[in-house]
């Protein structure tokens, strides 16, 4: 499965002491910097990280004046998830801590609906799972 529906990424840039290790996490912006950070919970996603975020010459992920590729919301997308959860076709799924899908509701806000077979995830986080992210909340 391609990671992402025909969209084309753009770049941001990420707020300082953020890093984003890898595709698929959740991005929420941080208006008051102009930045994107990871998301927490109960914070509205904007898009998915298409990679890392940039690296110093010495080959270490950036804190400060990093920028990172980012697909905004909409269509089919494959996103990281927390460990160990739970997914059934059509479920809905949240924006968690880490920038990390999550199963959990509660205060979190919606990403969209699980649209692969039922799976459960391994115990360590960043297991990337279908999502179409069209049912996201904006608020």
């Amino acid at each position: 499965m391609v990671a992402f529906s025909a969209i084309d990424p753009v770049s941001m840039d990420v707020k300082a002491s953020t890093t984003v290790s890898g595709v698929g996490f959740l991005l929420t912006n941080d208006s008051t910097n102009n930045t994107v950070d990871l998301t927490a919970d109960g914070e509205v996603c904007i898009g998915v990280s298409a990679g890392e975020s940039s690296r110093d010459a010495d080959g270490t992920l950036e804190t400060t004046g990093a920028t990172v590729s980012m697909f905004p919301l909409g269509g089919v997308m494959m996103v990281a998830s927390k460990a160990s959860q739970t997914y059934t076709t059509g479920l809905t799924v949240y924006a968690g801590a880490g920038g990390l899908l999550t199963t959990t509701a509660g205060s979190n806000k919606k990403v969209g609906l699980y649209i692969g077979e039922g799976i459960t995830t391994s115990s360590s986080a960043g297991d990337l799972v279908p999502i179409m992210t069209g049912a996201s909340v904006i608020a």
